[in-house]
């Protein structure tokens, strides 16, 4: 019998994969931390990371709308 594999969506191409395939992140006091626990998180998948800071600037602003990000920092991320 197959154990469940949790499915998530990745917030800039919108394709579902498995957890563990994926990048989480979270806001923790105003800042976006990667790979924490806490709180609501979104995820993003491995292609969508290698995209031009514009696209991954979009889908994070509109995820995290009290944060402000600056695009050279989303990089620092990954």
């Amino acid at each position: 019998m197959k154990k469940h594999q949790p499915v998530r969506m990745c917030i800039v191409c919108k394709n579902r994969f498995e957890k563990r395939l994926l990048n989480r992140f979270s806001m923790d006091a105003n800042k976006l931390c990667v790979n924490v626990k806490l709180g609501r998180g979104i995820y993003l998948c491995q292609t969508c990371a290698l995209k031009e800071e514009k696209i991954l600037y979009k889908a994070f602003s509109k995820m995290c709308k009290k944060l402000k990000i600056i695009p050279q920092n989303l990089k620092e991320l990954f």
